[in-house]
This record gives structure tokens, sequence and C-alpha cells, in this order.
């Protein structure tokens, strides 16, 4: 077993529960085609296959002022949209 780390930056669609704020528990919406879930739906396969996973996040508008980050592996948000 060894390390690996998958790193994808996305442009387009627009995920769910903007709504939610800093500090706020982050859940599917179970939409298909959002791309929000979708990431949390893999990072959700690859501990169901055994994999540890030491962190996991969804960065929105990374770089910039007002970044939103959404930790996949404890649902919490820090920051606002």
């Amino acid at each position: 077993m060894g390390n690996f780390v998958i790193d994808v930056e996305a442009v387009g669609g627009h995920g769910c529960q903007r709504e939610k704020g800093d500090g706020a528990r982050i859940e599917s919406c179970g939409s298909p085609g959002c791309p929000d879930c979708l990431t949390r739906r893999f990072v959700e396969e690859l501990r169901r296959v055994g994999c540890s996973l030491v962190r996991g996040r969804l960065i929105h508008w990374p770089g910039q002022q007002g970044s939103v980050e959404d930790d996949l592996l404890s649902g919490i948000r820090t920051g606002s949209f």
C-alpha cells in the first residue's frame, strides 16, 4: 500500500447548498448532475472500498477572496457564499 493524491480542478456547473454558511454540515442533495454531490459520492466510494483518507476538500473559487471550502471527510463548510 502506498500514498496517492487525486487533484482535479474543474470549471463549470453549479453545485448545491449555497445557502449554507460557515460551520454548516453539508449533505448530498442527491441530484445526479450536481458537481458538488458527484465529488462527495466519489470520496464516499473511496472509503467504501477501504481507502484510508487523509484529506478531502472541495474548494469553491480557490485562491480568490471569499473562497469557500467543504471538508469532504467531516462534511463541514468553512466560509460562506
